[in-house]
């Protein structure tokens, strides 16, 4: 039975989703795991595997076309079968399975028609073989790195008019620069390591259009519909601490030394898992006016973009240690960089941190994700002036605030959490045991 391959809804905030390229050609063999497609998302890259095998029988959709999430873009099947009733398929060597559904995509669902039309003639309804001069496209399409191709879409050139000097012809980056004549970065969207703002490094600066009007890039769209609902529909409360550092900075720099390299971000990371823990409405969600608790702690860490800004998740953050949370932490962060994130790693969040830091800020508020039930805003780390034994002395210190849904907690429990949290940063050989 052919199965309909869909565009899938890899993020809460997709709505629809750009295909990048065809990895199979009509006719071509899927094995379970191959990637068949590449998807752009609001967000990021995404490659479409198959769970088992069979045959690409259509593909409905062409590379760089934009449709909504749910559109069938493609039919895979049994060798022999049919994509439309009464037609037959040229028979390629048999495989093991007859279906083939893509490792993202959520339940196929049929796609509403406006008005009913005429069905095509048979003749017109079978997907026949690219000729050509569709086949030279997709060969091209082929030979040139999602890189180049993005660079390409956003010069508007054509990649038939560039001569490659790599492999097979495949067209390089330098190919294009030399085409054009403009200097082009190897770095999907981000000319240097962006911060996350759950990092210690400074992001790049989003360009700037000089005068006129500028449309939305998708991210920003999907960012501007997130904030705006969060805004409306979600009552925000603040809370706001100082907490001591000294101790975190001096176990980090132990750690370092000792060939375990983790951030100041990672164990506050772990510090929240251990004080949600012990308030778990902070780590539950308001949904279709019910409180929806949860058994995992999965903690978002906001990673800055030129254009926006993605949230991985560290999921079950209560069962890893400081080292695996530092593991977990730097490779959601390489994975933001170079849009690679997939659906796993991007949703489930339960709560989520934010950090500056590394801007300078002392101190500021953060939207809550939703259906979140709070966010927590972390600041730079500076030197200031505490009492300790009766004498003022310097400290290293940082300001938290913590934005919560008053639907869910109240300002006392808050404070309460705050308080667990200063606990525990100011041991931090609580998060070593």
């Amino acid at each position: 039975m052919a199965t309909d391959i869909i565009m899938p809804k890899l993020s809460d905030t997709m709505t629809e989703g750009k295909l990048g390229a065809w990895k199979k050609s009509i006719g071509d063999q899927v094995q379970r795991g191959d990637v068949i497609a590449e998807v752009e998302t609001d967000k990021a890259v995404m490659e479409l595997e198959a769970f088992t095998s069979g045959i690409l029988l259509e593909q409905r959709v062409k590379p760089g076309e934009l449709v909504a999430v749910g559109t069938v873009i493609g039919i895979v099947g049994a060798p022999g079968e049919s994509a439309v009733p009464g037609t037959v398929i040229p028979e390629a060597p048999a495989v093991a399975a007859p279906q083939v559904e893509p490792v993202l995509a959520p339940t196929p669902a049929p796609e509403p028609a406006p008005a009913p039309t005429p069905a095509p003639a048979l003749d017109e309804a079978v997907q026949q073989p690219p000729g050509p001069a569709q086949a030279e496209a997709e060969d091209l399409q082929q030979k040139a790195a999602p890189v180049v191709r993005r660079h390409a879409r956003e010069l508007g050139i054509d990649l038939g008019q560039v001569t490659g000097s790599g492999p097979g012809g495949r067209v390089l980056l330098e190919d294009l620069q030399r085409f054009s004549g403009v200097m082009l970065s190897a770095e999907p969207p981000v000319a240097e390591p962006p911060a996350t703002l759950a990092g210690e490094q400074a992001s790049p600066e989003a360009p700037q259009a000089e005068g006129g009007v500028v449309p939305l890039s998708r991210m920003r769209a999907a960012i501007a519909r997130t904030v705006t609902e969060a805004w409306h529909t979600i009552p925000h409360f603040f809370v706001t601490v100082e907490i001591q550092m000294d101790e975190v900075e001096e176990v980090r720099r132990e750690l370092k030394e000792s060939g375990s390299p983790l951030s100041i971000n990672d164990m506050i990371v772990k510090g929240t898992a251990l004080a949600l823990a012990r308030f778990p409405m902070l780590n539950a969600s308001f949904v279709n006016e019910r409180i929806v608790s949860h058994d995992e702690i999965n903690i978002g860490m906001a990673v800055s973009l030129p254009d926006g800004l993605l949230v991985p998740v560290i999921r079950g953050c209560q069962a890893l240690s400081l080292q695996e949370i530092a593991v977990q932490s730097r490779r959601l962060i390489e994975r933001a960089r170079s849009g690679r994130l997939s659906e796993a790693e991007m949703g489930g969040g339960t709560f989520t941190i934010s950090n500056m830091g590394m801007f300078d800020v002392t101190e500021f508020a953060a939207v809550i994700h939703p259906p979140q039930a709070g966010i927590l805003a972390v600041g730079s780390v500076y030197d200031g002036i505490v009492v300790k034994d009766g004498q003022p002395v310097v400290a290293r210190l940082a300001r938290m605030t913590l934005s919560a849904d008053h639907r869910l907690v109240d300002g006392a429990y808050a404070a309460r959490f705050l308080k667990e949290l200063k606990r525990i940063l100011k041991k931090p050989v609580l998060m070593l045991v």
